[in-house]
């Protein structure tokens, strides 16, 4: 469950910076990393949860993988809108 939370605000966080006007990449960048900041945490902050060894590097490399795609799908969906918006108003 706090993985797709992290998800959801990895997407959330690549469209919102992408909304406010920021490049793409610097969208995509930002957005990427939630996951790791969040897997990070999750090892060095928050107690000790689990029986045999540590796996978080391994969560870390994966994880942000798959961060930085659903990133890269926020990023994508918020430039695929404000070109919508920018096709859709009349020029003046």
């Amino acid at each position: 469950m706090p993985l797709i939370i992290a998800l959801i605000l990895t997407f959330t966080a690549g469209l919102m910076v992408r909304l406010k006007g920021k490049s793409q990449p610097l969208a995509w960048l930002l957005s990427s990393l939630v996951i790791p900041i969040f897997v990070l945490f999750d090892a060095f902050i928050l107690p000790y949860r689990g029986g045999g060894a540590s796996m978080w590097p391994i969560a870390l490399v994966i994880e942000s993988f798959v961060g930085s795609l659903v990133g890269g799908l926020g990023v994508v969906a918020a430039s695929y809108y404000l070109k919508k918006k920018e096709n859709s108003q009349p020029d003046a």
